[in-house]
């Protein structure tokens, strides 16, 4: 099953030099759109303007797009996720909006950020991080127990993930000399 996973997995990874620009915005309609790095309602964001909004008030469900003067409304469940002009890339998953802080990497990270706190105005917003191990799959707690459970049969990597992350607080870990996160790092390095 490894072996059939890890093929899954390279195949749907997506190279750097295929991704959207960076002076770009727009829609991602389907998983497969994001895959493809394809924009739909995309401008380039040096040149143009539009406007992508996902916080409509009492239509939490909803995303509205203003595009060459027209507003387009979408079910956050019948679409993918989109792209701002700072290069962000999000996903909507059960109306929520998840940030996506590594597309085309092994292991794609998301952060969520959970609101907690007493009343509209003091509202503070925590970071939750999730993971899926491609763009199709559904998300999961980052936790080490729940990345292990994905390679069930491969000692090293759990070795490895032990040695380099104290507790699952740490799995988020940026890596500037291999500009990767270190999770995926470990991962790339420790597959059978």
């Amino acid at each position: 099953m490894n072996s059939l996973f890890v093929m899954v997995v390279t195949t749907l990874i997506v190279a750097p030099s295929d991704y959207a620009q960076k002076d770009s915005s727009g829609v991602y309609k389907t998983t497969q759109d994001f895959l493809q790095r394809k924009l739909s309602f995309a401008i380039n964001c040096k040149t143009e303007k539009h406007k992508i909004n996902t916080d409509l008030i009492f239509k939490g469900s909803e995303i509205k797009v203003k595009h060459e003067g027209i507003n387009y409304r979408f079910k956050k469940n019948e679409i993918f996720g989109y792209r701002t002009c700072e290069g962000k890339e999000f996903r909507f998953v059960d109306d929520k909006e998840y940030s996506i802080l590594n597309p085309g990497e092994t292991l794609i990270i998301y952060m969520y950020k959970r609101p907690s706190g007493g009343g509209r105005n003091n509202v503070t917003y925590h970071p939750k991080y999730y993971f899926s191990y491609n763009s199709l799959a559904s998300l999961q707690d980052l936790t080490k127990a729940n990345i292990k459970a994905l390679y069930p049969e491969n000692h090293k990597l759990h070795n490895a993930l032990d040695a380099q992350f104290k507790d699952d607080s740490e799995l988020f870990a940026y890596d500037d000399f291999h500009k990767t996160y270190k999770l995926n790092w470990i991962i790339k390095n420790n597959l059978n």
